[in-house]
């Protein structure tokens, strides 16, 4: 069963077309809203008491969003949806962007990770990224956060 969350705020997620290093992989943002939607429902995943998939609907990245990361002048696109998908591997963390959605699979470590993460934006913190755990970690699979 998928739940959709469509009242919970606000939620950009984007790439950039011509990523340089720096800027490689996924971004994300959101409001305070869609900040406590989504540490919510990773709550919920970690504690089982929700069951994935767990779906938002993701707005198109506007020029404000991208002048934190201050790239706003780069093209960037955003996927239509976040997928969250738990995984049982403590350590595991991917994403696949698939038919315009963004899945993002992550174990118990990492959904608090995650969720830490997602909550740090309410507090203006940013500019950093999770990882898959490897050796080889392609540029594309990091997730960025920005307040």
């Amino acid at each position: 069963m998928t739940a959709k969350a469509n009242d919970g705020g606000k939620l950009y997620v984007w790439t950039y077309l011509e990523s340089t290093k720096s800027y490689a992989g996924w971004h994300l943002n959101a409001d305070r809203v869609a900040c406590a939607r989504l540490s919510e429902v990773i709550e919920g995943l970690s504690a089982g008491s929700l069951r994935a998939p767990q779906v938002f609907p993701v707005s198109p990245v506007t020029a404000a969003v991208l002048a934190v990361p201050n790239n706003r002048r780069a093209k960037a696109r955003s996927p239509r949806e976040l997928r969250l998908l738990t995984d049982p591997d403590p350590r595991r963390f991917s994403l696949e962007e698939r038919d315009d959605v963004l899945t993002i699979s992550a174990g118990s470590e990492r959904l608090e990770e995650l969720r830490k993460s997602i909550v740090g934006i309410t507090q203006n913190k940013g500019d950093f990224a999770m990882t898959a755990d490897g050796k080889r970690r392609p540029p594309d699979h990091r997730l960025w956060f920005w307040w």
